[in-house]
């Protein structure tokens, strides 16, 4: 079982070598990671967006192996990546600077895109140091507010990701507020809904516990302080937040108060696209780039 990024970025360099199509490139941290990653020889990145400004950063960043695709305006640039994989040119989407809407909505196009019929959402892997293995935090990136059936598709994609990092039978918790099911507190009722439907084993192979509070699962103390049974305290994989502000807030707040190391794809399209926020560093951006390449 993979329990770090230093675990992760030398799975990377043992996988399968893959073709990148980057949407919009022209970034100082989009660039300097993926010179990183050629050098690891784990990708091949093919760029798309303005060579004139593009071509300053490659010259910079001594990137060596790679192509240029030419694209000057957004709706082009996420057109052009999009068929790069729809073609087979490549195996893996990255978005550079291009802007997450621009980009979803042509994997989206029901023409053109690269859906698989199922539901794509986000999942986050986080190393926290106080944590005894790797959390997978969903969704915190694409699904707004997403209803049981959802949750049931977010965990699936999750479930895959954890099985290529080598946990077999996840441990996921359902995270609330409170461990008691309450009707003015839906995500109570969906954590509800989906242990009973884990023990029935509609959820494939998982183990699911919730609701609980970050608290009950953060720590064994917390759990006999407030009477709660649960095998899930600091034994949990996969986090389930009720929504994408609480995930987002999670994930930000381990990262600038706890100094967790991050990085994160979007599942359940007919490749992993690495999705980053505007504000993710190198570090975090080579993390996502080695992640895509272990799911791959």
């Amino acid at each position: 079982m993979v329990k770090s990024f230093a675990e992760i970025l030398e799975a990377a360099k043992g996988s399968e070598f893959h073709n990148m199509a980057v949407a919009d490139a022209s970034g100082d941290a989009v660039i300097g990671a993926l010179a990183e990653a050629t050098e690891m020889g784990i990708i091949k990145p093919y760029l798309v967006g303005n060579i004139e400004k593009i071509q300053p950063l490659v010259e910079k960043y001594e990137l060596k192996e790679f192509e240029i695709i030419e694209a000057n305006d957004p709706i082009s640039i996420a057109a052009k990546t999009i068929a790069l994989v729809r073609e087979g040119k490549c195996d893996m989407i990255m978005k550079g600077k291009l802007s997450t809407p621009i980009l979803m909505k042509a994997v989206l196009d029901k023409e053109t895109g690269l859906r698989k019929g199922k539901l794509l959402s986000h999942v986050a892997i986080l190393e926290v140091e106080k944590y005894p293995k790797l959390i997978l935090l969903t969704d915190a990136g694409m699904n707004i507010k997403p209803e049981i059936n959802d949750k049931v598709q977010i965990l699936a994609n999750a479930m895959f990701v954890a099985n290529k990092l080598g946990i077999d039978r996840p441990k996921a918790v359902g995270l609330a507020a409170i461990e008691t099911v309450n009707s003015n507190m839906p995500e109570t009722m969906d954590a509800a809904i989906l242990t009973k439907m884990s023990h029935r084993k509609q959820l494939g192979n998982i183990d699911f516990d919730g609701p609980l509070a970050i608290d009950v699962v953060l720590s064994k103390e917390a759990a006999k302080t407030k009477g709660i049974k649960t095998e899930m305290s600091m034994e949990a994989d996969i986090f389930l937040v009720p929504d994408i502000a609480s995930g987002n807030i999670l994930a930000k707040g381990l990262i600038y108060l706890a100094g967790a190391k991050i990085g994160g794809v979007v599942m359940g399209a007919k490749a992993p696209i690495v999705l980053l926020s505007r504000s993710d560093t190198r570090d975090t951006k080579l993390n996502s780039i080695a992640i895509g390449c272990v799911i791959s």
